[in-house]
């Protein structure tokens, strides 16, 4: 049996345990930004001045309960909604908000009518307070991973977000008539402005700070490195299945605990250990993406496998043709 990792991985998850061995992992979560050289008062780094000094145990315990109530109050949507259903809200008027969070230069191309671009990263966290909190967000990225980590951060910070599933490439342009939807003109973001939370701005604004340094990108764990891994018997990191328990049964990534995704789903985070890397994953990578989100809220140093379990000749761990076990 073969017990090492391969120099690659072995690189990266050095430098991710370095670095949870230099701070908690709740202050991997919720860790303030610096502060910067600008007045307080005129920061806009999270939203509002004073998220520039959260820190202490009062304001983590704000982000946890935010974290751990995503699960606890979980719609029967999931935060998700498939493109036919959008279009014909959009066909009956219903009043709505929609962001676009890819590149700028892909948004220019083109989007959804009214859509907004605040581009996936610190943008973000920036433009947090001028989300409403009134009205139905519908986000959308390139496939659906992206989108999934925000939409989820957003309702953490009191939004009332959803995904479109499959995103841009994979469901929006892949719908019949998808044409009479889009456009070219870019729509600014209003001023209004609403109130987040000082100490969850902060933690979201950390977040998307770590996404855009972090040496995996975005928090998605590609296929072939994981595999390595798994090859390499590797004990420094968790592999966490959100499936369903039936088809857990039928096949999962070797070594990987299940937890399913489902309302209520928080109660069982304490079987992942927190000393230690975390890979999750689901069936094409959107709902692992919700909850690597709200892992790394609750202090996990928490991956999305991209694509997911995924399929035969497709993306994900299955279309990279690795295998999967049963006991």
């Amino acid at each position: 049996m073969r017990k090492y990792i391969p120099v690659l991985l072995c690189t990266m998850l050095a430098v991710s345990l370095s670095a949870c061995a230099t701070k908690t992992v709740t202050e991997t979560a919720t860790a303030a930004p610096a502060a910067t050289e600008a007045p307080a008062e005129t920061s806009k780094e999270t939203g509002t001045a004073a998220q520039e000094t959260m820190a202490g145990p009062a304001n983590e315990e704000t982000v946890k309960e935010a974290a751990m109530a995503y699960f606890a109050a979980f719609p029967d949507d999931k935060h998700m909604i498939v493109v036919p259903d959008l279009f014909k809200k959009i066909d009956a008027g219903e009043d709505m908000f929609i962001i676009d969070i890819r590149r700028a230069e892909d948004y220019a191309q083109g989007h959804l009518k009214g859509a907004v671009n605040i581009p996936y990263g610190p943008e973000v966290a920036e433009a947090l307070d001028r989300i409403p909190d009134d009205t139905p967000v519908y986000v959308n990225c390139y496939t659906g991973q992206t989108s999934s980590q925000t939409v989820a951060l957003l309702n953490v910070a009191g939004k009332y977000a959803t995904n479109i599933q499959s995103g841009w490439n994979n469901g929006i342009s892949q719908t019949e008539g998808y044409e009479a939807y889009i456009d070219t003109e870019e729509t600014a973001i209003p001023q209004d402005t609403y109130e987040v939370d000082p100490a969850i701005a902060a933690a979201i604004a950390d977040y998307y700070k770590e996404a855009s340094s972090n040496a995996i990108a975005s928090f998605n764990f590609k296929p072939e490195a994981l595999m390595e891994l798994v090859d390499a018997e590797s004990e420094d990191y968790t592999i966490l299945s959100i499936r369903q328990a039936e088809d857990y049964a039928k096949g999962h990534i070797a070594g990987a605990i299940n937890i399913p995704f489902a309302k209520g789903m928080q109660e069982q985070f304490s079987q992942i250990p927190m000393d230690k890397p975390v890979v999750v994953y689901c069936y094409t990578g959107q709902t692992s993406s919700q909850t690597t989100a709200i892992l790394r809220l609750l202090g996990y140093e928490a991956y999305s496998l991209s694509g997911g379990m995924g399929k035969e000749g497709g993306a994900g761990w299955l279309g990279g043709g690795y295998p999967v076990v049963t006991e």
